[in-house]
């Protein structure tokens, strides 16, 4: 039997607001454009690798923040199979026995998603293994899952510049080696995953307020629901990299990034509540531009902003 580390890579739509995404959204979130893979014997040796870029069938235009994040270009996938061919050319190499193996469910949860949006006959994926969560048994932290990053450096595995992070080919590889680390690696196969269903977010607007347990807003900032907040479109915790800055009011005002769905915008709202006592409400809302240009100006804005600021209170 073979061990097969499976990476992906996939697009997103330019837009939550485009006539793609509004009619198909619900059925395909993501469209996979990068299928990356590592073959590892019985003996845990490598002996061979899978790279195949996919040309998208609805989310057409790469996402700029895609092609930042991934390195892969509009060229790239110019000519490239749909996705229906690459999986057939990813089934072929797999071969007979394998066991497929990621670093958590998110891959899988796509995967699935597009065999069924392509395929139209809901396919089932093939068992596949969480080495994931098997790496946070044996580090023994099961509550908090480790990055792939944190993983290498617990077994002092060096990244390269041969092998860039992002690329699905090359975070595949490095799989591999955090997996040919692990104590009795074959025990992986305790640990199966199932997709898990994406959906979009309820609110048209890519909206999520929710009220904090705070009187102030010096309170909240602080805080941790403040400074990692969730992205109102998947729920992924976020961090903000500048701060926040006041804007008009008592309403305070910082970005964060998802890697799925862009630019957020997080507030601090003071307000009343019911019984007329104060109370901190946060917001996080999903920027209607999303193009690389804008996000990148916005974070220098900000930075600019929360520099000024600290500058004034250093010397208030």
């Amino acid at each position: 039997m073979h061990y097969i580390l499976m990476d992906l890579e996939w697009n997103q739509p330019l837009s939550h607001l485009s006539a793609q995404y509004r009619r198909h959204g619900k059925q395909l979130m993501f469209d996979l454009i990068q299928i990356g893979a590592v073959k590892l014997d019985s003996q845990l040796r490598m002996v061979g690798s899978f790279n195949q870029f996919i040309q998208p069938g609805l989310y057409r235009k790469l996402h700029p923040r895609i092609s930042r994040i991934t390195g892969i270009t509009q060229d790239d996938l110019y000519g490239a199979p749909q996705f229906k061919e690459a999986l057939t050319r990813f089934v072929a190499w797999c071969g007979e026995e394998f066991a497929l193996i990621t670093w958590g469910c998110d891959d899988i949860s796509v995967f699935q998603q597009n065999l069924n949006f392509y395929l139209k006959d809901e396919r089932a994926m093939p068992p596949v293994y969480d080495l994931q969560r098997f790496f946070g048994v044996q580090d023994g932290n099961t509550k908090n899952r480790a990055g792939l990053s944190s993983a290498m450096k617990r077994f002092n595995i060096q990244a390269s510049p041969e092998h860039p992070f992002h690329s699905a080919v090359d975070d595949a590889y490095y799989t591999a080696l955090v997996f040919q680390q692990m104590e009795d690696a074959a025990r992986v196969l305790e640990f199966p995953q199932k997709a898990r269903e994406i959906t979009p977010a309820k609110k048209t607007r890519e909206e999520q307020a929710d009220d904090l347990r705070f009187t102030t807003i010096r309170q909240a900032l602080a805080s941790r629901p403040a400074q990692q907040p969730n992205c109102p479109a998947c729920g992924r915790r976020l961090t903000i990299p500048e701060g926040y800055v006041p804007l008009r009011g008592q309403n305070w005002r910082a970005l964060a990034d998802c890697p799925d769905h862009g630019l957020v915008f997080v507030d601090l709202i003071l307000d009343k509540n019911a019984q007329g006592k104060n109370m901190v409400r946060r917001r996080a809302t999903l920027s209607d531009q999303q193009s690389a240009a804008y996000v990148k100006t916005k974070h220098l804005q900000w930075a600019n902003k929360v520099a000024q600021l600290k500058s004034k209170e250093a010397y208030a």
